[in-house]
């Protein structure tokens, strides 16, 4: 390969030269709140996550969106602010970057191929593929390949604390404690990648397992996390200035969000949301999702009822107009009859 030839190809890329306010974007409060009224008419479909039977729980009549700019702007509407929900699987992308940010290679943690399988399955689990690590940084297999680079929990916390801007963020412990009394599918993805080598040793795969359901069972409000997300949609830059996670990092988890963030659903919903382009999101089944417009901002949506593919109902349908809003207004979408008749023929 001619290196000196592409790099000066590459070099050549320009960058956006400033950032758009919300309201510059068209994003107002009153927007926002037509969004959130017209996604509060499906909060009621699905399920909470009964299999964790502490998130069985939780109030499933709290909603909310916060979405934010690059210049510290924030729109926050919904009676599910003050929430401070269970984390779930919307940590994986921060578990990813960190497992980066410690010197992880990529192919040391996962592939990064999508597939149509359930967030809970990975090839991984079938000896006969042969697969030394998982097919994706955002299933459960991924993640837990992702939390071996946990040394110590103080280490990933605090790297949460400071991203969020909560300095006391901490687990929920009866989360913690209801994940770890019924997580005989994680312990069995867990053992398997002992077995396959990407694990040493038998502690070091049930250290990981640990680390990550404790990752799972960080509690965060809507607010917290797009703060977090608004740091990876400046390419790892806080709000003063200073860079907090390496910028390659960034582009490779929110990578890995386009393909699988809203798992099996991830295309259909991106169509929706996205048109021509990626939609940068990750759902968890405590209720949020994220989103993230790199250069122009993010969003969180937050519903608790849940469905089949362990994504928030209120959440998927919420994102749908907020992403068509907040992203470039450059790329080819779907137009509003188009959108509005395929939502239709779900209902049917």
């Amino acid at each position: 390969m001619q290196k000196g030839i592409l790099q000066e190809i590459l070099d050549s890329r320009t960058q956006a030269q400033h950032s758009l306010t919300l309201e510059d974007m068209g994003i107002t409060p009153i927007l926002v709140q037509k969004i959130y009224d017209w996604a509060r008419d499906y909060a009621s479909d699905g399920h909470l996550a009964d299999y964790i039977p502490e998130l069985a729980r939780v109030d499933d009549s709290k909603t909310a969106i916060v979405v934010g700019d690059l210049l510290g702007n924030q729109v926050a509407v919904g009676n599910g602010l003050d929430v401070v929900a269970s984390i779930q699987s919307v940590v994986k992308p921060f578990l990813y970057i960190f497992a980066l940010e410690r010197g992880i290679a990529p192919r040391d943690i996962s592939y990064i191929e999508p597939t149509a399988l359930h967030f809970d399955t990975d090839a991984v689990l079938q000896p006969e593929s042969q697969r030394r690590v998982p097919g994706h940084p955002l299933n459960n297999a991924g993640a837990i390949s992702s939390a071996g680079a946990i040394r110590r929990w103080d280490d990933f916390l605090a790297f949460m604390r400071q991203l969020t801007g909560n300095r006391t963020l901490d687990i929920i412990q009866d989360v913690y404690s209801s994940e770890m009394a019924t997580n005989a599918n994680n312990r069995a993805i867990a053992m398997r990648l002992v077995a396959t080598g990407r694990f040493k040793t038998i502690a070091e795969g049930e250290q990981a397992l640990d680390f990550y359901t404790r990752a799972c069972s960080i509690g965060v409000t809507a607010k917290e996390i797009t703060h977090a997300c608004i740091v990876l949609a400046r390419g790892g830059i806080d709000d003063c200035g200073h860079r907090t996670v390496n910028e390659n990092n960034v582009v490779r988890a929110i990578n890995a969000m386009n393909s699988f963030g809203l798992y099996e659903q991830t295309g259909e919903i991106s169509l929706l949301a996205a048109g021509v382009r990626a939609l940068s999101c990750k759902s968890g089944v405590g209720g949020l999702i994220i989103n993230i417009d790199p250069g122009r901002g993010a969003f969180c949506t937050y519903g608790p009822r849940l469905d089949s593919a362990g994504n928030s109902v209120f959440g998927k349908y919420a994102l749908i107009p907020l992403n068509n809003i907040l992203a470039s207004p450059y790329a080819m979408k779907l137009t509003a009859d188009e959108i509005i008749k395929t939502i239709s023929s779900y209902e049917s």
